[in-house]
């Protein structure tokens, strides 16, 4: 596992977010990927990086288990969230 390139995806979703800085990063176990937080920072969230590059951003209230979990069980966020386009499965269409 490439953990240096999967903090850089990490590091540019939260470009994406404006969260700019240094950035925690733990490795998941059983060689899943990576979780990365920025540093010294409370509150916001995490972002956690599949080796395959899939991610899931996840707010800090909900706890490190269930985030692992939720990732364990294939959940992910679309990348257009990060850059604050409608993904998808939650786009309106246009009224006729």
């Amino acid at each position: 596992m490439d953990v240096h390139r999967l903090a850089r995806i990490a590091a540019t979703l939260f470009g994406e977010l404006g969260t700019a800085g240094a950035l925690t990063v733990r490795e998941l176990p059983d060689g899943l990927g990576i979780c990365v937080w920025p540093a010294g920072t409370r509150g916001g969230g995490s972002i956690l990086v599949g080796c395959d590059e899939s991610v899931l951003f996840v707010g800090s209230a909900i706890g490190f288990d269930a985030d692992l979990a939720a990732f364990r069980q294939g959940r992910r966020t679309p990348a257009e969230r990060f850059r604050g386009e409608p993904d998808k499965a939650t786009a309106h269409k246009p009224v006729e």
